[in-house]
């Protein structure tokens, strides 16, 4: 078991890698009982039977990933993969009061009801839910169709209130069954549930646990590499890095997808299940990144893990020799970087006892001819191994730059979008992550094509407070931490550790992380010189409820003396930030611009950014203001630093 992480520079003062960490093996619980539904299959359901899918919602699943992406990167943006599409239950199934369900007295001391969706030639569904006044007691449990389905939950009301659709697991068959049970002397007036949507999979999601759950057994390329054809010594050296790699099935706007990601280890070994992927892997993936608002993190809330999905004899591809286990829980988004398509996820549920905690390396970039090595699910299939090595950085209009890979063993396809790009540390003997997929051409008919990967170490300083716990209090930057209110329609930003728990639990209700972020100085002591302290303002609810920021002494107060009887002067230091050059609007080196918008509409709602990407398609959507120093667009407000 490896436990010291690498410390570079001063004692304590910054992490740059962490070895992989396999937990202890834990004493062997006792088997639990399968859950199971309270009613007999025979009993009366409330039954919601969809027409067959048109032509139009089964349009060939590639053309929804066939979007471009900004800043002239659309010709080598890889995709997720697509496996499901959304489909809408009609106005008058859509939302359900509860007291008009089929309810039933069961054991316990409870009484039942089912609601049974059927979407003609599905093979799987995910069904989108929520719970309007929901009653104290309510639980639901979830079943598909097939022969053999296996029954989740039951889950209480609260974790379906966390978020404002929740999705259901992955339901073998063409027919989801949702039974919810409340104690027989419950109300249910003013209960009801609403079902907008369901994911409609056309692939076999039947023969589970010795096939493959969605399919795709078989369906990479021939020129991909089974991780059990990997050969000694790299076999032991790759060993932690493959039990920490997984295959995504999540859910977007109602369209089903598959990526991939890792599971990281942190400087602590706290065991805390952060997993790393791309960033297009939970946001839209179109080139509209600005609208994203909340979407990401409701994404995020629907992942499915799937673990040691991998053949464990060489050359023998069949379910026989899979013996994987599936995560349903979701994760929770934390962090992600737009312009370098990276993201960080915390899953909700401790992974299965099997996996390790991956490596990883963030100290500097790549030497060109590095031999790196890729671990991922292409088209969804067992986990393949690439093989190659790294060659020149390339850089893109937004700033933005890529670890490129060309292989000379496996290459990557759909599905293999956020997988992990691994170096040896040969002292060690161990692979260590450095990034994710992000796009790429190559292909078994373009083996020599390049591949890019995100850059780990680009994304470290936005998620130390994460990956290296033990060192936080060392840290001189802070991460400022946006969140969106779909009720305000607004954006708020902050730095403090209380507000963004308080936002985080729910004690300001409403508000979800879009997942960006950007540093900012907490202390002006331990930041560079030339610092600016930032005034923050509150917008009184009656007068539109929102915040403002100003790195400017002037414009602070301004602010103050021109809307004092509407505005709160909160605080004259929230943070410290570097200026760009006032009249360029260049900011100073080892740090990068942060844009300010005004809502148009309101002439009051602000937002702020450190993404290029997002900027650019704010100012394309239309409807907001830029304000900053220099020449728009890329004329930015503050600088944030880089590291």
């Amino acid at each position: 078991m490896l436990a010291l992480p690498w410390i570079c520079g001063a004692a304590a003062a910054q992490i740059l890698a962490v070895p992989p960490y396999t937990p202890p093996v834990a004493a062997t619980a006792p088997k639990s009982v399968a859950p199971a539904l309270l009613l007999p299959d025979s009993g009366t359901a409330h039954r919601i039977v969809l027409a067959a899918p048109s032509a139009a919602e089964t349009r060939p699943l590639s053309a929804k990933s066939a979007e471009t992406s900004p800043m002239d990167k659309s010709s080598t943006k890889r995709r997720r993969k697509s496996v499901g599409f959304a489909r809408a239950l009609p106005s008058d199934e859509s939302a359900l009061r509860l007291a008009d369900l089929p309810w039933q007295d069961v054991e316990g001391g409870m009484r039942a009801a089912r609601i049974a969706i059927r979407s003609p030639g599905a093979s799987g569904l995910r069904v989108g839910m929520a719970l309007v006044n929901p009653p104290e007691g309510l639980v639901l449990r979830f079943r598909g169709s097939a022969p053999g389905a296996a029954v989740y939950g039951p889950d209480a009301a609260a974790k379906l209130a966390a978020s404002p659709l929740f999705w259901s697991p992955l339901l073998d068959g063409d027919t989801a069954v949702i039974e919810l049970a409340v104690p027989q002397a419950t109300s249910l007036a003013a209960a009801a549930i609403d079902l907008p949507l369901v994911s409609h999979l056309s692939v076999t999601t039947g023969v589970l646990k010795q096939g493959d759950p969605l399919g795709d057994i078989g369906a990479s390329d021939p020129c991909e590499n089974d991780v059990a054809c990997v050969a000694a010594p790299l076999q032991q050296q790759a060993a932690s890095a493959i039990k920490a790699t997984a295959r995504i099935l999540l859910v977007d706007h109602g369209d089903s997808w598959l990526c991939t990601g890792t599971l990281l280890n942190d400087s602590a070994n706290s065991t805390t299940p952060y997993f790393y992927t791309a960033d297009h892997c939970i946001d839209n993936d179109g080139n509209d990144a600005g609208a994203a608002k909340g979407q990401p993190a409701a994404a995020a809330q629907t992942i499915e893990t799937f673990w040691m999905f991998q053949t464990s004899l060489c050359g023998v591809d069949n379910g026989a020799n899979v013996n994987f286990s599936e995560l349903t829980s979701g994760a929770t988004l934390l962090a992600r970087g737009v312009d370098f398509d990276w993201a960080l996820v915390r899953l909700n549920s401790p992974p299965p006892s099997s996996v390790t905690f991956a490596a990883w390396n963030a100290n500097g970039t790549l030497a060109v001819g590095v031999a790196a090595n890729g671990i991922h699910h292409p088209e969804g299939d067992l986990k393949k191994f690439s093989q190659g090595s790294a060659q020149a950085y390339i850089t893109y209009a937004d700033h933005s730059s890529f670890i490129q890979m060309m292989w000379t063993t496996g290459v990557t396809e759909p599905g293999s979008s956020g997988s992990g790009l691994f170096t040896l540390d040969a002292t060690r003997s161990f692979l260590e992550l450095r990034g994710g997929l992000w796009g790429g051409d190559s292909a078994c008919r373009a083996p020599r094509a390049l591949d890019q990967y995100s850059r780990l170490d680009v994304a470290l300083p936005l998620v130390s407070q994460y990956l290296t716990p033990s060192v936080a209090s060392a840290a001189t930057t802070t991460p400022a931490v946006e969140f969106y209110d779909a009720g305000l329609d607004d954006y708020f930003v902050t730095a403090n550790p209380s507000e963004i728990h308080d936002l985080d639990s729910g004690v300001h209700s409403g508000w979800v992380r879009t997942g960006l972020r950007f540093l900012v100085y907490a202390d002006p002591a331990t930041a560079p010189a030339g610092v600016q302290p930032v005034c923050r303002f509150y917008v009184a609810p009656a007068y539109g409820d929102s915040h403002f920021y100003s790195a400017s002494p002037a414009e602070c107060a301004a602010t103050a003396q021109k809307f004092k009887a509407q505005w709160v002067y909160e605080s004259a230091a929230v943070f410290y930030i570097l200026l760009p050059d006032p009249t360029t609007g260049a900011c100073p080196t080892g740090s990068r611009g942060i844009f300010r918008f005004l809502n148009a509409a309101n002439g009051l709602h602000h937002r702020y950014t450190a993404e290029v990407d997002v900027r650019d398609s704010v100012i394309a959507d239309g409807g907001w203001i830029q304000e900053g120093y220099g020449t728009p667009p890329d004329s930015p407000v503050m600088c944030t630093p880089t590291s």
